[in-house]
């Protein structure tokens, strides 16, 4: 294998057919597994969760573009193909330098009503308390000066409940 498929395969190069749009998009939401560490999605909540929302958050970077000033997400179900789409206008910047659109999901996840809303997610360990019942990822489209760019994340999976267990620090 090639130097070119090290790198694709470690997510450190830009999508292919995109000029503008950097690495892969990262896929995060406001709850982490206590377990593994990893990024999930709760339908239900049990316990004194503050916000009793998902949030989805994602990360990415645009290289080739002074200032990116909105960008299209739309949130797919990877079992059942059903999207959710939220326009984002306000991105806010990561300590990285790069741009997150946060999709705010009121319902359950995929198809849902949401809301983009340039929020500051509260990141919360959870212990999962149900099986996965399915995932989503998200694909996250910019203008450029080359038309329409768009380039997806890896995914996240969905719980049916989650048990709250408490707050941790950003990780934007």
């Amino acid at each position: 294998m090639g130097l070119c498929g090290v790198l694709a395969a470690c997510g450190e190069t830009t999508p292919p057919g995109n000029a503008y749009l950097g690495m892969k998009p990262e896929l995060r939401t406001n709850y982490i597994d206590i377990a593994t560490d990893r990024y999930v999605a709760c339908d239900l909540s049990y316990g004194s969760i503050p916000f009793k929302q998902n949030i989805v958050v994602v990360e990415f970077s645009a290289p080739g573009l002074p200032d990116v000033e909105s960008a299209d997400v739309e949130v797919i179900g990877e079992k059942t193909g059903d999207k959710s789409f939220a326009m984002n206008s306000e991105l806010r910047r990561s300590s990285r330098g790069n741009y997150i659109a946060d999709v705010v999901f009121y319902e359950r996840l995929v198809p849902a009503s949401v809301v983009a809303l340039n929020v500051q997610p509260q990141y919360q360990y959870v212990s999962l308390t149900s099986r996965p019942r399915g995932s989503f990822k998200a694909q996250v489209t910019i203008d450029t000066p080359n038309g329409p760019e768009t380039a997806t994340t890896g995914s996240v999976n969905v719980y049916d409940s989650c048990a709250y267990l408490n707050n941790t620090d950003s990780r934007d």
